[in-house]
């Protein structure tokens, strides 16, 4: 395991040529040892803690909207970008990001991996109002429209019908958890119930607020979410940058610490 990485172009008018040589970081040797101890999060501890983060930041952070939504945006296209490019992923799957069909993965996979399969889950009246623009160009897209994050029931759902197939590489990529609240559901409920349903190579991508991303302590709670998936390098970072380390970018941060998990 080495240090190299390729870079990885930030400008979201430009698709990006290269993407960084794939790594799994061990959270633990990056953060510092806290309350939790040398083992990490008792069992139970890091869901509490994130709802309770979470809950605190319900609302967008300082960022105006429009800075908040490129960031996500450019998140997203990143996060493709790698999948498609460097783990072989032709399965995408976008967990109520509210961003149109062709902004997100859409165009990323296109660029990358033309053909793939678009899934995008939304509540039902966001889903009905992007559902015309779901099969532009060569990329398959479907929109399935939910009532509820339920995470059991969104992963039979996904499977079923040929939708996904979870027997091959797939990416679900999580950036916008509002509606994961506004339904009660943890972030590490679902994602359990993936990892408990994808084969190896699967992957998820989760952008989550945080009260202070430069804080270990956040920090760890949001890396405690990935749960039993194993976080690729950089490890987490702000959604505007990653997979830059923080260290390495200076700039207004967005408040949303963002990373990528592999199962193993």
């Amino acid at each position: 395991m080495t240090d190299h990485r390729r870079a990885v172009h930030t400008d979201d008018e430009r698709p990006a040529a290269e993407v960084p040589d794939q790594r799994v970081v061990d959270m633990a040797e990056r953060r510092g040892r806290g309350d939790s101890g040398a083992g990490g999060w008792p069992e139970g501890a890091g869901e509490a803690a994130y709802s309770a983060a979470a809950s605190a930041h319900g609302r967008v952070p300082a960022q105006v909207g429009g800075t908040l939504i490129e960031a996500r945006r450019g998140f997203l296209r990143r996060a493709v970008g790698y999948l498609a490019a460097d783990a072989g992923v032709r399965q995408f799957v976008d967990l109520g990001s509210r961003l149109p069909v062709d902004e997100g993965i859409g165009r990323a996979a296109r660029e990358y991996a033309p053909g793939s399969r678009l899934v995008y889950v939304d509540a039902e009246s966001s889903a009905t109002l992007r559902a015309g623009r779901a099969g532009a160009d060569d990329t398959a897209a479907v929109v399935v429209a939910v009532e509820r994050m339920d995470p059991g029931a969104l992963t039979e759902r996904i499977a079923g019908g040929g939708i996904v197939d979870f027997d091959e590489p797939v990416g679900v990529l999580v950036t916008d958890t509002t509606a994961l609240r506004r339904d009660g559901v943890l972030v590490h409920d679902l994602v359990r119930s993936l990892h408990a349903r994808m084969g190896r190579g699967g992957h998820v991508a989760i952008a989550q607020p945080v009260p202070d991303a430069r804080d270990p302590h956040s920090r760890e709670i949001a890396a405690s979410a990935f749960g039993p998936f194993a976080l690729v390098e950089p490890g987490l970072a702000d959604m505007a940058w990653w997979p830059y380390p923080d260290e390495e970018v200076s700039g207004e941060p967005t408040g949303f610490l963002a990373g990528l998990g592999r199962r193993c």
